[in-house]
């Protein structure tokens, strides 16, 4: 028998198409559901301290499926909502995503996308229907679908840019830092001589998501990653290079980009001087906290709550810069199967803590947390709670966060390395 989750951390795939889609400047999501699941999406979204997106929950259109929608189907309210929103918002690319409701009545979602694709319509469709998987499974299919029904209404042709690399795997409003975070790999990268064809931020949006086939590599920075990349490198041949989390400091940064440069099989003396002085960097500002460091004890022994590539990234850098103890590490976002069952995952991450456990229920969670002497928690705010109890900090850095606004922050990298040094030491004094 299946176990019942009571507090789940994580949302519906749906919620993960839209929380993806809505972070790509110029595309519009445009969902076949009844309204509440719109709703669950923004009380997600006011979870995440993010403030709003380039298209803010309460603006997404939407059928609204009433209960006659349910019974006789909402193929022809679709049809409707797909005119009225090509309409009235403007936007580069509409992305049609169906439900559960719409699923399981069997609405033709396609039926209806192609009607507007022949009337000239920059319209695809993405099948998200939530009861398919968490948040996880919606990024990472939502950009699977877009990537498999782009060349429906994109008939441009490839053309290869040599250094030019696309970033899976860092999913939008689930990482807290996601932002900060692919602004400080493209800063790196960049830094080496190498182009980033980045979809979400300031610098991303639909044009950078067309010309996804026109890169060299697909770089994968976690299992999320991995069917976009796959769906790419199966459409245009575009290879790909994995890692198991972000890199964080400098030998993780040196180790990214010595493979990234040797895929792409180009002149390693960029990156080697760029990382010189990021070298110098870093020294500089860590030299400056080492006495405090030490005086003051803060080489904890942690807890930590993330999902599984973050985990990995934090447990790497704690261990080898501040010299602390891992006791627990808990995976929120494995799904257990017959192909990689529970047991194969915690023994393929037990040099990272002394014990692993995956859970995603919360109330699950607490109980782990209430028997670790542990004296210092990275988590979500959903921690503050246990923290209190046992009267230990507890960092947050992973979803949801209640207390903070995060605009880019980063915890990837060189200046992620400063700035989690910052994040660690306020919180352990």
């Amino acid at each position: 028998m299946q176990n019942i989750l009571k507090t789940p951390r994580n949302g519906c795939a749906l919620q993960g198409s839209l929380q993806t889609l809505q972070e790509i400047k110029g595309v519009i999501p445009v969902i076949h559901s009844t309204s509440g699941c719109a709703y669950q999406n923004f009380l997600a979204n006011k979870a995440a301290g993010f403030g709003n997106s380039f298209i803010s929950t309460e603006e997404l259109p939407g059928t609204d499926m009433q209960e006659r929608h349910i019974i006789f189907g909402g193929a022809s309210r679709l049809r409707e909502q797909i005119k009225n929103t090509v309409k009235v918002i403007d936007g580069k690319l509409y992305v049609v995503l169906n439900s559960c409701p719409s699923a399981m009545v069997g609405d033709d979602v396609d039926a209806m996308v192609r009607e507007s694709q022949e009337q000239g319509e920059r319209v695809i469709d993405g099948l998200s229907a939530g009861f398919h998987g968490d948040v996880h499974y919606g990024y990472s299919q939502i950009l699977t679908e877009v990537f498999q029904n782009l060349p429906k209404i994109d008939k441009s042709e490839v053309k290869k840019e040599k250094n030019l690399v696309n970033l899976f795997g860092i999913l939008p409003q689930k990482d807290l830092f996601y932002k900060g975070d692919l602004e400080e790999l493209t800063r790196i990268l960049n830094g080496a001589g190498i182009k980033v064809n980045q979809f979400f931020g300031y610098k991303g949006g639909s044009e950078q998501l067309e010309n996804a086939k026109n890169a060299s590599l697909n770089i994968v920075l976690s299992k999320w990653g991995q069917s976009p990349a796959q769906k790419l490198e199966e459409l245009y041949s575009i290879p790909s290079l994995s890692f198991d989390s972000l890199p964080l400091g400098f030998d993780e940064t040196a180790d990214f980009l010595k493979a990234i440069t040797e895929k792409l099989d180009i002149d390693p003396s960029e990156a080697q001087n760029f990382l010189h002085q990021e070298a110098e960097r870093l020294d500089y500002y860590f030299s400056t906290i080492k006495e405090l460091f030490y005086q003051n004890h803060l080489n904890k022994q942690i807890d930590i709550i993330a999902d599984e590539a973050n985990a990995i990234r934090y447990s790497k850098f704690l261990r080898k810069y501040f010299k602390t103890e891992v006791k627990t590490i808990i995976i929120t976002d494995f799904v257990p199967n017959d192909d990689h069952p529970e047991t194969e995952k915690k023994e393929s991450l037990k040099e990272y803590a002394e014990k692993i456990y995956i859970a995603q229920d919360q109330s699950e969670i607490e109980k782990i947390l209430s028997f670790s002497e542990s004296n210092f928690i990275l988590g979500s705010s959903l921690e503050d709670k246990t923290a209190s109890k046992k009267n230990i900090p507890n960092l947050v850095v992973s979803y949801p966060s209640y207390k903070n606004l995060i605009l880019n922050k980063t915890h990837a990298g060189i200046t992620g390395a400063i700035q989690f040094a910052e994040d660690y030491i306020k919180a352990a004094l």
